[in-house]
């Protein structure tokens, strides 16, 4: 199998004892060399929370482009499992509860998060290209996971360490009463893993009925624990060694905080002429008091999947 993948899925990947080769979404000569490959896992992903707009168009939409075209080169690819974001369906400034794979995906200006935007336009361009030479061509499916964090992961885990390691783990914002679903790492290498085989097995064959097909089909894939944004923040925290008490939680309104973040985006634009990041920014805020949470029922009835780690034993062997 062929993986386009960040350090994180690397790892789980590793764990899995999985033969496979790693290769980058650019420049497309470089996928062009691989042959006799029957499975792409495509899991490459810019970190969303920085504003890149043009990073996230070159490596989300163009290198997704760059995958199929040297899919279709290759020849002998059957399943391409993708991973989209459940964020395609959900713009940051309202709460989301149990959300299916029946809501629309948003476009502009509806969404204007430019890394949601061009995940949607990826998925979509993958999607399309499902059986577009009948029973015999390729195979796609597109997984959409909550919020993922795990071992050597630099974006969820990674930043929320370092916070605390700076002494931030005690402040809130809000009241912390906004839920959120996140998946460990591992249980959703296993649902890219329940998705590939069952490309596979429905590859060459007529379209399944709808509802067990898998294939032209987006899957939610949580670890089916909701839990609150901030103990969750904390939880992290004290799986590294740095414990919060309940007592030493110093709550921030929410409006200072996004009054605090606008100061932080102007002054850094204003300060570095717009070419570096500000430290804090109101989509920050919002993403952080709001609550999401996701429908993985169809993940489970179609695919079989199972969380094999809960919440606890995932932080657990990520903190170490």
């Amino acid at each position: 199998m062929l993986l386009i993948l960040t350090a994180l899925a690397e790892t789980a990947f590793l764990e899995s004892h999985t033969t496979f080769m790693i290769s980058h979404l650019l420049p497309k000569s470089n996928l062009s060399l691989q042959r006799r490959i029957p499975k792409i896992f495509h899991v490459a992903c810019p970190d969303s929370t920085i504003q890149q707009p043009e990073v996230f168009h070159r490596v989300n939409v163009v290198g997704a482009r760059n995958l199929l075209i040297s899919d279709k080169e290759i020849g002998t690819v059957q399943a391409f499992v993708n991973t989209s974001t459940s964020s395609v369906i959900h713009y940051d400034l309202s709460d989301l509860f149990d959300a299916d794979e029946t809501f629309p995906v948003l476009q502009y200006p509806a969404q204007k998060r430019a890394y949601t935007l061009t995940k949607a336009e990826a998925e979509a361009e993958i999607l399309a290209t499902n059986r577009e030479n009948g029973n015999f061509s390729m195979l796609t499916v597109s997984i959409r996971p909550a919020s993922t964090f795990g071992e050597r992961d630099g974006v969820c885990m990674g930043k929320i360490v370092a916070n605390a390691r700076a002494g931030k783990a005690r402040f809130q914002i809000g009241p912390g009463n906004n839920v959120y679903d996140f998946v460990y790492i591992s249980n959703l290498v296993d649902a890219r893993f329940l998705a590939a085989d069952a490309l596979i097995r429905a590859y060459g064959k007529p379209p399944p009925p709808p509802e067990v097909r898998v294939d032209d089909e987006s899957f939610n894939v949580t670890n089916d624990e909701p839990v609150k944004f901030w103990e969750f923040q904390r939880a992290i925290a004290g799986s590294v060694g740095l414990p919060v008490k309940k007592e030493e939680i110093k709550i921030i309104p929410i409006w200072l905080a996004l009054f605090t973040a606008a100061i932080s985006e102007w002054t850094t634009w204003i300060r570095t002429w717009g070419k570096e990041q500000p430290p804090i920014t109101r989509e920050i805020i919002h993403l952080t008091t709001l609550s999401r949470t996701l429908n993985g029922d169809k993940a489970k009835r179609v695919l079989g999947y199972e969380p094999g780690f809960t919440m606890d034993e995932g932080l657990s062997r990520a903190g170490k």
